[in-house]
């Protein structure tokens, strides 16, 4: 084979590698999170209950942790869209993402 012929063949993989890549790069979904913080849920429920929940009649215990609950879902799911990430549970993660229990549990707690 001659010198051409292999630079022809050169120019021709990184067209087509450079013309694969722009579409894999402008093809991809938008929006989708950027990163993953993580809640611990015990943490979370002991806050509830830290926060006066253990005086409550059962009747009332079982109302007040329903809405909590619904309030730090709720303050999940604002938090992960504000800051473009997914929350996952930290005992389901090993190590490296941020915590974010005691924002989340706050705002939870302020509804």
């Amino acid at each position: 084979m001659n010198f051409t012929r292999v630079a022809e063949l050169a120019l021709t993989s990184l067209f087509s590698i450079a013309i694969t890549l722009g579409i894999v790069i402008y093809s991809q979904p938008q929006g989708l999170p950027t990163g993953i913080v993580t809640l611990d849920a015990t943490e979370a429920v002991l806050s509830f209950i830290q926060a006066g929940a253990r005086e409550l009649a059962d009747a009332d215990y079982e109302t007040e942790a329903l809405k909590y609950q619904a309030e730090l879902e709720a303050a999940i799911a604002r938090f992960a869209e504000a800051n473009d990430v997914i929350v996952v549970n930290s005992a389901v993660v090993l190590a490296g993402a941020p915590d974010v229990t005691d924002y989340v549990t706050r705002e939870a707690m302020q509804q």
